[in-house]
């Protein structure tokens, strides 16, 4: 057998739908379809990026600390 069946995938998507919510479940699946891919580790990582954080950059992020002594090996 190749892989999982569609029935176990199914009950995989519901226990995400108990994890977060169905409304997220079900955006990712439409953003799933809109992106033609049916694939359950394709929707689960669609989920990860709706229910994790946007991080924002730092505004100086390329300010870094001077040296004031040149390192020695």
């Amino acid at each position: 057998m190749a892989g999982k069946g569609g029935d176990r995938e199914f009950v995989d998507l519901l226990l995400l739908a108990e994890d977060h919510g169905i409304e997220v479940v079900e955006t990712a699946c439409e953003l799933a379809v809109e992106q033609n891919t049916l694939r359950l580790p394709a929707i689960i990582n669609l989920i990860n990026q709706l229910v994790e954080p946007v991080i924002t950059p730092l505004s100086d992020a390329y300010t870094y600390p001077q040296l004031t002594l040149r390192p020695e090996a």
